[in-house]
């Protein structure tokens, strides 16, 4: 596991548009050429948008924003890694979180630390539970922090209206599967999406809450913990309930949000841009509730992706591709800008705290969305994701879809999954 180092919650300066004279990066500011960046949906949307402000303030500079799906990203980078084509490599590209540790520990030359370049005097402004895993195991922090994504319920008010529901209710997981059930009963309609073949995004919000994830800090397998049990119960009484419907993937779930087959879905905050881009005639009656606790009192807080800007070892312009990475993630007008037209939360706390995003917001029904997200990206837990990190989401999908799909008792499955984990990453199960 790469050490996690404790960080300021205090913002210190007044951020300005590409603000920063590096002592390490031979006078940036001077920096010119061409810098290409990958990056895929909104997050590519927000870097577009960004360029001609950019080279206003650079004209030496070229960026060039290549928008590609998050698979062609990955697939793209990895290949380019494994086989050492510098070509096939761009200066900058968007990387989750959760895929931080897989990179930097199997290609860890392959990024700039860009705490050589002058980074650290901006690694306080951002919230530790975004900027932790980014941090290496020397303290050098490995990416530029963009976005962070708190989890949220985003339901449909008329849907609730209709059912008799009044979401100020629901406070615990109990009472969500109770308000599922009548939602079912009176209208007919699902309470949400599952993913069973893909990505399963509020069981890991369940484990979060419960200050764990698929490995503990220590690297620990968590399979065999309360948490996973109790998570996985609880997931087992959803579907018992009929609260599912089952979707092989995040497209097929937001089909089913458009046509009126599910009342709300559990997902990160950037999903309210997907609602906003993808049924516009919706507009006024969505809402958003925060994550229901295990028990009232209990820790609502989780998080679900939110990206970040790697640059490249190979990138021939790193002078240039710093300026862009720095422009993009610290500047307060920037990360504002990419919250209120994408959904992008930002991790940069003064950004948090701008008058703007306490606003009402039309498409919720003048809801101050925001204010909620922002309550929540405060409280997120610092999670350890490992290189291990997509094997284990594989693993722990599949012991959910044995348990919902085909009755196989929860134990078992934890217990073959930490198993498989075990024999496949050489870790120990964890001590939790």
């Amino acid at each position: 596991m790469r050490l996690k180092w404790p960080l300021s919650a205090a913002v210190v300066l007044v951020l300005t548009a590409g603000c920063s004279v590096n002592e390490n990066t031979n006078e940036t500011e001077e920096a010119s050429g061409e810098i290409t960046v990958w990056a895929w949906n909104l997050e590519a949307d927000y870097l577009i948008d960004l360029v001609p402000e950019f080279e206003k303030l650079y004209p030496d500079i070229e960026v060039n924003i290549l928008k590609l799906s998050g698979d062609q990203v990955y697939q793209r980078l990895t290949t380019g890694l494994a086989a050492g084509v510098e070509s096939q490599l761009p200066d900058l590209v968007q990387v989750e979180n959760q895929r931080i540790d897989l990179y930097m520990d199997n290609f860890q030359e392959s990024f700039v630390n860009l705490s050589d370049m002058g980074f650290d005097e901006h690694r306080d402004k951002f919230v530790e539970g975004k900027i932790s895993p980014l941090i290496n195991d020397e303290g050098g922090v490995m990416a530029f922090p963009r976005d962070t994504g708190p989890m949220a319920v985003f339901y449909r008010e008329d849907l609730f209206e209709e059912a008799g529901i009044d979401a100020n209710d629901i406070v615990t997981w109990d009472d969500y599967i109770e308000a599922g059930e009548q939602m079912l009963e009176r209208t007919g309609t699902l309470m949400t999406g599952i993913q069973l073949t893909g990505d399963t995004q509020f069981y890991r919000a369940m484990l979060q809450q419960q200050n764990l994830f698929y490995f503990d800090l220590d690297g620990g397998i968590t399979a065999n913990t309360y948490a996973a049990l109790n998570s996985m119960e609880t997931l087992k009484k959803m579907n018992d309930a009929g609260l599912f419907l089952y979707a092989s993937n995040g497209e097929e779930v937001n089909a089913a949000i458009k046509n009126d087959a599910v009342a709300s879905v559990i997902s990160g905050s950037w999903q309210k841009g997907i609602i906003e881009d993808q049924m516009p005639e919706q507009e006024g009656l969505w809402r958003v509730m925060k994550l229901p606790a295990f028990e009232e009192g209990g820790l609502t807080a989780a998080n679900d992706g939110g990206s970040n800007l790697a640059i490249t070892s190979v990138s021939s312009n790193k002078e240039a591709a710093y300026l862009f990475g720095e422009f993009a993630s610290v500047n307060v007008d920037n990360q504002v800008h990419g919250a209120l037209s994408y959904g992008a939360y930002p991790a940069l706390i003064e950004a948090i705290d701008r008058p703007e995003l306490e606003e009402g917001d039309a498409f919720f029904g003048g809801q101050e969305v925001f204010t909620l997200f922002g309550e929540e990206a405060v409280d997120l837990p610092v999670v350890n994701f490992t290189d291990d990190y997509l094997r284990a989401q594989n693993t722990f999908n599949d012991a959910i879809g044995r348990v919902i799909l085909q009755d196989v008792p929860i134990d078992e499955a934890l217990e073959t999954a930490s198993n498989r984990l075990e024999a496949a990453t050489g870790r120990e199960v964890s001590d939790e």
